[in-house]
């Protein structure tokens, strides 16, 4: 995993030995769990609102990513499997 900075934002390539858990950062709604994007030593950490009335809006942010990720993995195993095809 490689992470640089673009001029627009942080651009984070996903590589060999990235990945994706859900870390536990202690016990009680003031500690809520994280989503963790790591690869080499670049570390990515999505942290819900510290207000839980939020929370909905962050689980639906959330549903949108993982759908959008979904797409994105549709996508990429379309045109991987057409160069085969061409290479093949």
């Amino acid at each position: 995993m490689m992470a640089t900075w673009d001029g627009l934002g942080l651009r984070w390539t996903v590589g060999p030995g990235t990945e994706v858990t859900v870390e536990e950062t202690g016990t009680g709604a003031s500690h809520p769990p994280v989503l963790v994007l790591a690869g080499g030593l670049c570390v990515v950490t999505l942290v819900p609102p510290e207000d839980q009335t939020a929370w909905t809006g962050c689980a639906v942010f959330l549903r949108r990513l993982r759908d959008h990720a979904d797409e994105l993995a549709a996508l990429l195993e379309a045109r991987a499997g057409r160069r085969d095809r061409a290479e093949g």
